[in-house]
Formats: C-alpha cells, structure tokens, sequence
C-alpha cells in the first residue's frame, strides 16, 4: 500500500453537513477521497439498507444518494465501482457511545457495513456540552479536533498499525473548544441504559435517560467506558468487530433440548 489511501467517505448527517466536510478537507490533503454520503439527514439509521433501487447524483462533494448510509457504502462499492482501502464515516455533529447506540447509528452502520464487507473502517463523531441548546447547529470549526484525530487514526488502522484486531473503529472526539490536543483512549462501550416513560394525550413518551446523564456530565459510567472517557474530555477509540458472535460457552449445531 502507498502512503496515500483510496478512501470512500460517507455519514449519516447528509453530504452538505460541516462534519463531513472537515473531515473530507483534512483527509483530502494527503489522500485521495471520495465522497458517497446521504443526498439528505439520516441520522438513527442505523445498518439499515433500502430494499430495491437506489438512485444517486453527482454533487460538489462527491456523490448524494437517496438512501441511508450503509446503502452508500454498498452503492459506492458495487454501484460506482469503487475500490478503496478504508472507509471513513463521519464527523457526526454529536457522540455516539454507549453499546445500545450502535445498532441505531447511521454514522456506526456505515462503518459495520464495510466491516461486514472486509473492509476497514473508523466512524467518526463529535461531542460537545452545547448539545443541550436548541437547534443544534455545529459550526464546520467544532469539528477541527475530530478532524485531526481521523487523519492520524485512518491510515495506521488502513496499514494495521493500531488495533489490528478490530473490523472497525469508533471514534469519539470533543469539539475544538473544548479540548485542542486531547489524551486518546482505547474504550469499550458502556452498557449503561435505562428508559422513563410518560403517558400524554397522544400516546407514550420513551425518554433515555442515558442522554441527560451525558449532557450533565454526571454518569455512572466506569473508567474505560466510551462515554466516560468523553466526559473527561478525551477521545474514546472504541475497537469493534463486524460479526456478532454467540456466548463462548455455546456450540453451534448442538441440540436445544426441550
């Protein structure tokens, strides 16, 4: 492998979002990427593919498709003909941590379909405590930090140089203003999850807690886990692997006695 990666890079927040962008121009400058993301929002998509056709458009950026985003890195592969070395999915513009938040990230199931695909990958997000104001709107500067991280993380996960074991990586950056050179952490996903429901004229109202807990920075998360280590300000890399496997204890193919 040369030192300049053949990169497919998508996200769940749509081809135009800031994230995508600091992240493309800061690849860009040593690599050579190619944009195949969301024609529009997909957040929360998880691995989800579309069944039947899915159609695409060129773009500034690269390529929008009218799906989710494992449907791009599936078009872009088997579609467009792409051959890349990694693919990179991101910057979200919020964190994805906690192992109930992976199967419903768009910006993770990009990346497990690629792991699926034997390709590596590193899914990339940004958190940031002003998550907690309304309308959300990050700025294409909050993502500098996630940026840099992916631009040194890419290539030595590509060249199996840093956690050759995982399939993919997940990646959790703070915003530039938090932190301008955080320590990096190697991470396991919290299993911390609990729901409150409130009845309304209209139906049931699931609340997560677990979200209010982060934007208060007041968790009970133990070290190691992806979502304290973003509390303390760090970069949590979460290694990752594609198949899910049964309990060790289990063998496949023995009889399930009634």
């Amino acid at each position: 492998m040369s030192d300049a990666l053949s990169i497919l890079l998508t996200n769940d927040d749509g081809i135009d979002a800031p994230g995508l962008e600091a992240v493309r121009e800061r690849l860009a400058a040593d690599h050579d990427v190619t944009v195949v993301a969301p024609a529009g929002q997909r957040s929360g998509s998880g691995q989800t593919r579309t069944m039947g056709p899915v159609s695409y458009d060129e773009h500034d950026r690269g390529y929008a498709v009218k799906g989710t985003p494992a449907d791009c890195v599936a078009v872009g592969l088997a579609g467009i003909g792409l051959n890349p070395d990694i693919v990179v999915s991101g910057c979200n513009d919020g964190p994805n941590v906690g192992a109930h938040v992976l199967g419903r990230s768009g910006t993770v199931g990009a990346a497990m379909e690629a792991g699926f695909l034997d390709l590596p990958a590193v899914a990339v997000s940004m958190y940031d405590w002003a998550l907690a104001e309304e309308d959300w709107e990050p700025a294409r500067e909050k993502f500098g930090v996630a940026a840099d991280v992916a631009a040194d993380l890419v290539p030595r996960f590509a060249a199996g140089d840093v956690l050759p074991s995982a399939d993919y990586l997940s990646v959790n950056a703070p915003a530039s203003d938090i932190a301008d050179d955080p320590v990096r952490r190697v991470t396991r996903p919290s299993e911390e999850y609990e729901l409150e429901a409130t009845m309304t004229e209209s139906g049931v109202n699931v609340d997560d807690r677990y979200w209010r807990e982060f934007l208060a920075r007041d968790v009970p998360d133990p070290k190691g886990t992806d979502r304290r280590v973003c509390v303390d300000n760090e970069v949590s890399v979460t290694p990752l692997t594609a198949p899910h496997s049964v309990p060790g204890d289990v063998t496949p193919g023995g009889l399930l006695e009634p």
